[in-house]
């Protein structure tokens, strides 16, 4: 207020002065009089409380359409590379295709191996392959010789959509002889101890090379066989194998399998052996268990037959303690390439071709430590028809083999075994040991070992340059019927043999192989002794 006074003697004042200065100048004068100092104030105003308030909620659902139009995207980018780090790369093994090994031996043998592998990308591969072995010890033992000839080709062809077409073809010929007599008064020429096999073996397939979007693989496998002997017999052979896999989850696959099985046998009158199999199966697996359920049904000439196909496997450690069992069956045939395989001095003329009837029930235990594989299991097996292979003594004095049925009960203990204790050494054995073998109506099991056992090693030695081997098998000895029908068996088989091989650069070595070093001279068939202690050397390549 004093501020606002000053300010109003000052106005007062200079409006003085200018009266002053007007009535001088008019000639007039006057006075002013001041009764009060002037006051000014404002008056009170009412204040106006306001309260705000937010607008109700709108809890209305509304659908809002959005119309974008579509763009497609094209980036074109190389996939990233993962690469750990601080870890050093190991060595890369040299790769080679072909392969060749030329040896010979004494007594008088001769082996020669080729073989070599075709690929063209990821569109087409192939390989081919020759194999020749004979031997001729016919110095110690008349007209004991044979030889073997074996070839094959094979190829792949990868189409689009996970297609693939595959090929096969393959020949033998082999030649042995029936060196089964007295050598000490009787005495044959080559050609009359002659016989010899010959087949040609065309196959095929069209498959999925991988996996389809439904999980879903297929195969159909067409197989043919044609085989001719020296004494003109003559057998076809024919195998049409139709699969389809279903995956589920990845890891369970459901599999069904149908097999027409043809074979058609020809000497002095014709047989036809025709089968065909149904095969159905699902396996289940998890972590600890696996579960595996089917079957075989399988028809011949309007007769049907339902065979187990099923087995459990429980890991009790992971995978290095499981325990399995299972049951298992089929209808085995018997035909004229089966047995001469297994015995080449088989007499066939007036042989019956049947199917053996064969069920087997198993349990066992194996297990996977890295450095040790096992198994082993105890199986009971019957077999309806089981072919026998008893003597036939010739007019002429050769000794052949005819075949014989027989229903048998078989009770089996085997087991397997693979040690690995340092990257150098691998050794192997298998032993099976037929504990009961009761027959309905022969005496023995003419031609069938009850006891086989093979055990190998293998260490390898100046940086992968050379392999050193040793092997032993083991057999019992065979029973058999002798001239006058005496129930016989020769003597037990115990043959050792050492080998190696050493590569002086990286494509060419030689290799040595001795065999029978105890020079044991049992005799598989009768009258048939093995060749006694061997020997063969020569060169590998691979290139």
């Amino acid at each position: 207020m004093a501020c606002h006074h000053k300010i109003l003697y000052i106005a007062i004042l200079f409006l003085a002065a200018t009266q002053v200065a007007s009535a001088q100048n008019d000639k007039v004068t006057g006075s002013v009089d001041i009764y009060k100092d002037f006051d000014a104030r404002l008056l009170e105003s009412n204040k106006i409380n306001l309260s705000p308030s937010l607008p109700p909620i709108d809890t209305n659902t509304k659908k809002q359409d959005y119309i974008i139009p579509p763009r497609p995207l094209s980036i074109a980018y190389d996939a990233p590379k993962l690469r750990p780090l601080g870890m050093k790369s190991g060595k890369k093994e040299d790769t080679y295709n072909g392969y060749a090994k030329l040896g010979a031996g004494v007594p008088k043998s001769f082996w020669g191996e080729a073989g070599y592998y075709f690929s063209s990308g990821k569109k087409f591969d192939a390989k081919a392959w020759f194999r020749h072995h004979s031997l001729n010890a016919e110095k110690s033992v008349e007209n004991q010789r044979f030889f073997n000839n074996d070839a094959l080709i094979n190829a792949n062809v990868y189409l689009s959509e996970n297609l693939a077409v595959e090929g096969n073809l393959g020949y033998s010929y082999d030649r042995y002889h029936y060196y089964g007599y007295n050598i000490d008064t009787l005495s044959f020429s080559e050609e009359r101890t002659r016989q010899e096999f010959k087949m040609l073996n065309i196959g095929g397939r069209l498959y999925n090379s991988e996996r389809t979007d439904a999980d879903l693989n297929f195969s159909v496998a067409p197989r043919f066989y044609l085989l001719n002997d020296y004494y003109s017999n003559k057998e076809t052979g024919f195998d049409l194998g139709l699969t389809a896999t279903k995956w589920f989850d990845e890891k369970h696959p459901l599999r069904v399998t149908i097999r027409p099985d043809l074979t058609s046998f020809d000497d002095t009158s014709k047989q036809k052996l025709n089968n065909i199999y149904l095969q159905p199966s699902f396996t289940f697996h998890s972590d600890i268990v696996k579960i595996k359920v089917g079957g075989n049904f399988a028809s011949n000439r309007d007769e049907f037959k339902i065979f187990p196909d099923a087995e459990i496997t429980l890991r009790v450690v992971g995978n290095g303690f499981q325990i399995f069992g299972g049951a298992g069956g089929d209808l085995r045939k018997n035909t004229y390439r089966s047995m001469s395989e297994y015995n080449p001095f088989l007499y066939i003329r007036g042989t019956k071709l049947r199917n053996t009837e064969y069920r087997n029930f198993y349990a066992g235990i194996k297990g996977d430590f890295g450095f040790l594989e096992y198994s082993g299991q105890l199986s009971y097996a019957t077999a309806n028809d089981l072919a026998l292979f008893q003597t036939d003594f010739q007019p002429s004095g050769l000794t052949r083999f005819n075949t014989v049925y027989d229903t048998a009960k078989i009770t089996n203990i085997q087991g397997t075994v693979k040690v690995h204790p340092f990257d150098a050494l691998i050794i192997t054995g298998t032993l099976s040991q037929n504990i009961t073998f009761n027959l309905n109506n022969e005496d023995e099991p003419w031609g069938l070992p009850r006891l086989e056992g093979n055990f190998n090693g293998v260490l390898t030695v100046l940086e992968g340059k050379a392999k050193l081997r040793g092997g032993l098998y083991i057999a019992d000895g065979i029973w058999f019927r002798d001239v006058e029908g005496i129930t016989r068996q020769k003597n037990a088989l115990f043959d050792l043999s050492v080998g190696g091989n050493y590569y002086f650069s990286d494509n060419i070595g030689a290799f040595l192989d001795v065999n029978n070093i105890l020079n044991n001279k049992r005799e598989r068939w009768f009258n048939y002794p093995v060749v006694g202690l061997n020997f063969m050397a020569g060169i590998t390549a691979r290139f």
